[in-house]
């Protein structure tokens, strides 16, 4: 099987190096813009999508709704340093959740590996 892919949209390096500890599983492609993000997601071929909300000429929000323009399926994450964005939030622009980065060590596995077999479950459910 292919190694599972994990694209890190974040402006601070230190959070996809942390990713990449985190989920040794994944080979994570990191980028530090929402544009540049952007075009690496058109490329494909990630499991996950994990971005930061702040970005520096962008918020994940942006991000996620531009993702769905063109990739319905692939999981999108977003990761704050604030407690200003809610779950809902994030569902309603087409993301699967959020969570704080003070928590990415504890939570970000189970959080990725709930959102990249969420599809596969529901694809499973429906034969």
């Amino acid at each position: 099987m292919a190694n599972k892919r994990l694209l890190c949209i974040d402006d601070n390096e230190d959070t996809c190096a942390l990713v990449s500890s985190i989920l040794p599983d994944y080979e994570v492609v990191s980028e530090h813009t929402k544009a540049r993000g952007l075009g690496r997601a058109m490329t494909g071929g990630f499991d996950v999508i994990l971005a930061d909300y702040y970005l520096p000429d962008g918020t994940g929000f942006e991000l996620c709704r531009l993702v769905r323009t063109f990739d319905p399926h692939t999981p999108i994450l977003l990761v704050t340093a604030t407690h200003s964005i809610e779950h809902e939030e994030v569902i309603a622009e087409g993301g699967q959740g959020v969570m704080r980065k003070d928590h990415l060590a504890q939570l970000l596995p189970m959080a990725v590996a709930s959102a990249v077999e969420a599809p596969l479950l529901k694809k499973s459910a429906s034969h």
